[in-house]
């Protein structure tokens, strides 16, 4: 029986950002996938949103389309538009996570933010800060993730995060190589997650 992936977010899992090296510009779920031929796809992020806005738009639809395996990357937005508030965050991000593991019976896949600030041109305070927010969010992040038994890429740690070469100009989405090997790294993940959940 074929098996269904719902995935849930913002920009980053729709596919925002500028094509390079003539590789067409796809979200990394589409090169997840690639990889996943028997599994039917579909994306339900939408850019620009902060994770109540996620919540809001998203979860619901999600829960109805009886997913087997569900994505849920947020949290850049809530940061970088200068909204964080880690009690709304670690809300709305347990919130989800909770009603995804009891209203259906998917795998979760989630993930820990990088560090935008290696590339944004601002000021050293508003660096700190952002890193402050951002080391929040993820340690929300990882908690939830132990808690539920999640699937979790560290993107804080990963290597690649710090490539500047799969980086769109403005330092904050990826671009289409950048996708190609998140996708890559997903799957990977995902992989090994289920060879010791199996």
């Amino acid at each position: 029986m074929q098996k269904h992936m719902i995935a849930m977010g913002d920009s980053l899992t729709e596919g925002i950002g500028e094509e390079v090296n003539n590789v067409e510009l796809k979200s990394w779920v589409i090169h997840f996938s690639k990889q996943q031929p028997t599994m039917q796809v579909t994306n339900i992020a939408k850019r620009g949103l902060i994770s109540r806005e996620i919540r809001e738009s998203q979860l619901d639809k999600a829960i109805s389309l009886k997913p087997d395996l569900v994505s849920l990357f947020a949290g850049g937005n809530d940061i970088l538009k200068g909204k964080w508030n880690h009690e709304h965050f670690h809300e709305d991000m347990e919130y989800m996570i909770h009603q995804l593991a009891n209203g259906t019976n998917a795998s979760i896949i989630t993930c820990t933010l990088p560090d935008f600030t290696l590339r944004l041109p601002i000021p050293i305070e508003k660096k700190e800060a952002i890193q402050a927010q951002t080391l929040q969010a993820n340690d929300r992040i990882q908690s939830l993730s132990q808690q539920y038994g999640l699937c979790l890429i560290d993107f804080w740690n990963h290597p690649l995060s710090k490539d500047p070469d799969i980086w769109s100009s403005d330092g904050i989405h990826p671009n289409s190589v950048g996708y190609q090997k998140i996708g890559q790294i997903v799957y990977e993940s995902y992989k090994q997650w289920s060879l010791s959940h199996s």
